[in-house]
């Protein structure tokens, strides 16, 4: 895999989210060939397949909030294509197409569902829907049942497998940051969304990283428990399994379609400890002045095309800025800007000089 992970080490396509060392595991062991790395005190792995490079961090522990934070390093390090969260959560009884433990859950919508109105008659949810990457939504609903079947049975005392295949069902899946055991207020969220499969507590905060960073993300989940009174931990290992095989799956479709720029060198965020800055007087002369080049920055920062689409028109170099200013690459901006001509912007960012 050439040089550990750092300054010059190829940037992942995808990163891959866990909350629980089991998950992560399972996912290890589903992938085969991952490579052990340390970086900066973490414990990262990095598994190639079919030239798509994929990144599989530590366990962020159970929440949205640290899920998102972590995501949001990432982002900003290594700039993936897209965003996977693999892991297990709870089903809705009666949800989906015959929903039963070990199946698959990949949303179609995300729905946060802690942010409230309060009044007089109680709190008003405000719910929050995020939408996943089409293209990997789409390779997700091609996935046929042979490629993640698991042999053998669940953990002894869960009993035997279901006698049917497992299944992947589509559709809304609840995040919040509550571990939910009661099927009554699971039934309360489901008055709003009644095809919502089932419950966890971080795509939500990938979702909102993905979001505010620019990549695509997906959730692939299988069903450990119906988040009701009879919640335990017997089905952990299994659904953990399950959903590591079916991502995989995803994975190896991702890479033969080749949506990711596979192979292909991004430039990497330098590690340090205090990013670089420039005056404000030095970014509104660099946003007034940049508005013919900032296509050549973007392409020479390789910024992937979904997020040039979603800078605003007439505000492009300032996009861009802060493109840069969210990975910490604004130290990178002087040279950038000597490759593309502008040596007077380049000037002006080294000298901070702003007349």
């Amino acid at each position: 895999m050439g040089q550990k992970l750092g300054i010059t080490y190829p940037a992942p396509d995808i990163a891959v989210f866990t909350a629980l060392p089991v998950e992560r595991q399972s996912l290890l062991d589903a992938l085969g060939a991952a490579v052990p790395y340390r970086w900066q005190g973490q414990d990262l792995h990095i598994a190639d397949i079919d030239g798509t490079r994929v990144l599989v961090l530590p366990p962020s522990g159970m929440g949205n909030v640290g899920v998102a934070a972590l995501a949001a390093r990432v982002i900003g390090v290594w700039n993936p294509a897209q965003l996977l969260l693999v892991g297990i959560a709870g089903g809705v009884r009666g949800a989906g197409d015959d929903l039963r433990l070990g199946d698959v859950l990949v949303p179609d919508q995300v729905v946060g569902y802690e942010l409230s109105k309060l009044t007089a008659d109680g709190a008003k949810p405000r719910y929050e829907t995020y939408r996943p990457d089409y293209g990997l939504l789409s390779m997700a609903g091609s996935v046929q049942t042979q490629e993640w079947l698991l042999s053998g049975t669940a953990p002894a005392a869960a009993g035997p497998l279901p006698t049917r295949g497992p299944k992947a069902h589509f559709g809304p899946v609840f995040s919040g940051e509550k571990v939910l055991a009661d099927d009554r207020a699971v039934n309360g969220l489901r008055t709003a969304w009644p095809k919502a499969l089932g419950v966890e507590m971080e795509s939500l905060g990938i979702a909102l990283a993905a979001y505010r960073g620019g990549p695509g993300f997906l959730m692939v989940k299988a069903v450990c428990d119906f988040a009701d009174s009879d919640k335990n931990d017997e089905w952990h290992e299994y659904a953990a399994a399950a959903a590591a095989h079916f991502s995989v799956a995803v994975l190896r479709r991702y890479a033969g379609r080749h949506v990711a720029t596979a192979g292909a060198e991004r430039p990497q965020a330098v590690p340090v400890d205090v990013p670089s800055t420039f005056p404000g007087a030095v970014k509104v002369q660099f946003c007034r002045r940049a508005a013919d080049d900032w296509e050549d920055l973007a392409d020479y920062f390789e910024t992937p095309p979904h997020a040039k689409r979603r800078f605003r028109t007439g505000n492009e170099p300032r996009e861009v800025w802060e493109w840069l200013e969210t990975r910490h690459k604004l130290h990178l901006l002087p040279q950038a800007l000597q490759e593309i001509g502008r040596d007077d912007l380049a000037d002006l960012l080294r000298s901070g000089d702003h007349t």
